[in-house]
């Protein structure tokens, strides 16, 4: 179903939907809160406040962006969530058995658990989840859903100020006391998607803040989404939650969904039933990978089987893509008068500078600035800027517009033109661009370049990463548990150096009853020594029946990412 022929629909549709919320469940609310501002001698300020007007605005933006979503698919056209979507399964990190099937909104889950973190590598479709709960919440009247896009906070931007910005746009009427007695009586589902999309340079100063906002307002219930990082350590009252890789069945029901089980999606999956799917397993696991697999076959008819592959592919279906509207002959015209190669040339700079910054999202003049930078990179090229910023959005449509702001259509895209830059561009500090994200305390911030620079480069990804890597763990061994051991059994010291590579263990003793602030000051000091060195808490171990009151804390590297990166690559070095 083509989105652009249901958008009268999707207003049709969510017009009583709203009216009945709002009706039923955010004017009841506002009705309680009145009479406690009244009492508190606060009601002037809050009649003021058109809050069903401000809620009835908000829900019908929102209903209609979390409807549509925009996927390289299709060549960024838009398509409505409900007609690709399948359900995605999410599993409890710390108890296996614990399964959660997310078809509508997880009302079982979210009673059990008020602050769940769901995390899971590039790809995956954690904001895609977070959309269709927000619309679920929306249409079974199960709490008042809010919706945040965490890379729009900053040192200069609170997630109140977010809030007040979506909640009215128009003017900045909403009091913040006022704002926060509303949060304050609960009801609310906080959804609060992409932390790992937060600047790395505003990361400690934005999460302080959502702590902050979480502890004032824990009466709500809340959803975090990220990719794995260090930084989560900061949430340990969130409950974590993993999105379960895709079965072969469900990766063919999501390749028939692309094209209405069409002629493309039959002879993929025929080609991909007659395969051996060794080689591309990775890929039918991964619902973007999946989606970029169609987009690939339906360009070539080839199966490729280096992630890379997928993405270049993607890239030139896009950039050499027919509108069918006006004929299967006719090609977009480029604004910038830019070929292919070229295009890509700009785009690799691009990619690369934009990840240094940390950030997928730009205003205009941002985004103008790095296609500037990369003109003046790209030696013998001549263009436009504004000429190939319409192109990024119309013609090659790698970025998408949300208002004023500007982003990648996923982050994976930057990802890969920057492994591309590192690799076709900047030969010269090949080594000391790879050495230093090896050696980064933030490594797992940059695991999917590595991952895509493996497949394009391993020479030098061997010479210069697994080279140090096994250099590192060489020192390791030789270094540790070197005394004699005569009432151990060497291949245990073995298997204790191996499992203790990379990793730290805290042991110390406490009182019978160690209260969560001493705890909480334990952890913050540990955190700030070892964070620089690449350290973060992994687990915590209280109170086990025969311990006598001993505490354990492990913590592992950032560069355990890349042994688990290694071991999925079937490396021979793990």
């Amino acid at each position: 179903m083509e989105a652009n022929l249901e958008l009268k629909d999707i207003i049709t549709i969510a017009s009583p939907i709203i009216k009945s919320f709002v009706d039923n469940i955010i004017t009841p609310k506002l009705d309680i809160l009145r009479k406690k501002l009244e009492k508190k001698g606060k009601l002037k300020s809050f009649s003021q406040i058109p809050f069903e007007k401000y809620f009835s605005e908000y829900y019908h933006r929102s209903f209609k962006k979390m409807s549509i979503i925009n996927t390289l698919t299709f060549n960024n056209s838009q398509k409505l969530l409900d007609d690709i979507y399948i359900p995605l399964t999410i599993r409890n990190s710390h108890n296996y058995k614990e399964i959660y099937k997310i078809k509508e909104f997880p009302k079982a889950l979210s009673n059990e658990y008020w602050n769940i973190l769901i995390t899971d590598t590039a790809g995956m479709g954690k904001s895609t989840l977070m959309k269709k709960m927000f619309l679920s919440a929306l249409n079974s009247n199960n709490g008042i859903p809010l919706f945040i896009e965490l890379r729009r906070l900053s040192k200069n931007k609170s997630i109140l100020e977010e809030l007040k910005e979506q909640l009215n746009s128009v003017n900045n009427s909403i009091n913040d006391d006022i704002l926060f007695e509303l949060l304050n009586d609960g009801e609310f589902i906080i959804m609060l998607d992409g932390y790992d999309e937060i600047s790395l340079n505003d990361k400690d100063i934005v999460t302080s803040d959502i702590q902050n906002f979480i502890s004032k307002t824990s009466k709500n219930k809340y959803f975090i989404t990220s990719r794995p990082e260090k930084s989560l350590a900061s949430f340990g009252n969130f409950q974590e939650f993993r999105i379960t890789s895709l079965t072969k069945k469900e990766a063919f029901e999501l390749l028939r969904k692309y094209d209405n089980r069409g002629t493309i999606s039959t002879l993929l999956i025929k080609k991909l039933q007659e395969s051996d799917l060794s080689n591309i397993n990775e890929f039918l696991t991964n619902p973007l990978l999946v989606s970029l697999l169609f987009t690939a076959f339906e360009y070539k008819n080839a199966i490729p089987f280096k992630k890379h592959l997928f993405y270049r592919q993607v890239y030139d279906a896009n950039f050499e893509s027919h509108d069918l509207t006006k004929g299967d002959s006719y090609i977009h015209n480029k604004y910038s008068k830019l070929e292919i190669d070229d295009f890509h040339r700009v785009l690799r700079h691009i990619g690369f500078m934009s990840l240094k910054d940390q950030k997928i999202e730009y205003t205009k003049d941002e985004l103008l600035k790095f296609i500037d930078d990369s003109k003046n990179f790209c030696t013998g090229l001549s263009f436009n800027n504004s000429d190939f910023l319409n192109d990024l959005l119309k013609t090659v449509p790698l970025f998408s517009q949300d208002g004023n702001y500007y982003r990648w259509t996923h982050k994976s895209l930057q990802e890969y033109f920057a492994a591309q830059f590192i690799y076709l561009d900047a030969k010269s500090r090949q080594e000391n661009i790879l050495k230093k994200l090896y050696k980064s305390p933030n490594l797992e911030k940059y695991i999917n370049v590595l991952d895509l620079y493996y497949d394009m480069d391993f020479k030098t990804f061997r010479n210069i990463i697994i080279y140090d890597l096994a250099k590192e763990y060489n020192e390791y061994v030789k270094n540790n548990y070197i005394q004699k051991y005569n009432d151990v059994d060497p291949e245990d010291i073995i298997l204790r150096k191996e499992l203790l590579f990379l990793r730290k263990f805290y042991l110390f003793k406490g009182e019978k009853e160690v209260p969560d602030e001493k705890l909480d000051e334990i952890l913050n000091k540990i955190e700030s020594i070892e964070n620089v060195n690449g350290f973060h808490i992994d687990s915590i171990f209280v109170e086990s029946p025969v311990s006598e009151n001993y505490f354990g804390i492990l913590m592992d590297h950032s560069k355990l990412n890349l042994l688990d990166l290694l071991f999925q690559k079937n490396n021979i070095i793990i």
